[in-house]
């Protein structure tokens, strides 16, 4: 049973990414590999082949099952999870992964120079996103001192490696809401409302508490996930809601 075109590309994308181990697609090269593997399962080629597969692949990228990145000239496999370390990846290629919640940040050796430049700009990326989802300011204060801020993780970076690309588990607070946050002095309800611990025996952190901490500005575009502020309540210490 012969395939249509845009079935049987889409089955020559699974096998070019396998075959070259990458979820990146270079037009001219995809259709010299497997333009015959195509032609074979649609059983015709017409009179141009490679401008139908050109055409069949502008119209899943506007579908959404392939991204294009305007920085390298070509396409990505869409709504795929992708590891920075692994390749090469465009800044917009890396900012649409985040988008779509399939970034992946694995641990590697130090000593692999390239695949820790990758995981460093892929780390580089999730802030500059996650500046962009607080609108560059502090969530619970009015820092919006860039040099003052960092991409908060709610559930750490060794806890929970599949969260750690997520938009949803990141929250942009200055340094020392960060601090604050990370070593358990406060959390949220699943309403985003701050709790605190009862005692403080710094009058510094009281001051902070009472006069420098504001009510949780809503990000733009994703709010943190509530099982990920779960998971900071518990290894913090409070019992509050439930997921």
């Amino acid at each position: 049973m012969s395939l249509t075109w845009k079935a049987a590309i889409l089955l020559a994308l699974q096998n070019y990414s396998v075959k070259n181990s990458t979820v990146k697609v270079v037009r001219q090269k995809f259709i010299a590999e497997e333009m015959t593997n195509i032609i074979e399962k649609t059983g015709r080629s017409g009179k141009t082949p490679a401008q139908t597969i050109s055409r069949v692949l502008q119209e899943l990228r506007d579908e959404g099952i392939l991204f294009f990145s305007s920085n390298s000239g070509e396409y990505i496999l869409n709504n795929v999870k992708i590891d920075a370390s692994a390749e090469d990846f465009p800044e917009d290629a890396l900012e649409n992964a985040i988008a779509n919640d399939c970034l992946t940040l694995s641990d590697v050796e130090t000593a692999s120079a390239i695949a820790v430049s990758r995981i460093r700009m892929g780390v580089a990326t999730l802030r500059k996103k996650t500046l962009l989802n607080y609108r560059s300011c502090c969530a619970l204060c009015d820092i919006d001192d860039a040099r003052l801020l960092v991409t908060s993780h709610i559930a750490r970076w060794a806890d929970n490696p599949e969260a750690r690309g997520l938009l949803s588990n990141t929250i942009c607070f200055c340094t020392l809401h960060d601090k604050l946050f990370e070593n358990g002095y406060f959390s949220f309800e699943d309403n985003f409302s701050v709790i605190w611990k009862e005692t403080q025996k710094s009058k510094t952190i009281e001051i902070w508490k009472n006069s420098c901490t504001e009510k949780f500005k809503l990000p733009v575009y994703k709010n943190p996930s509530s099982v990920f502020i779960h998971q900071h309540r518990l290894r913090t210490g409070f019992v509050v809601g439930r997921v």
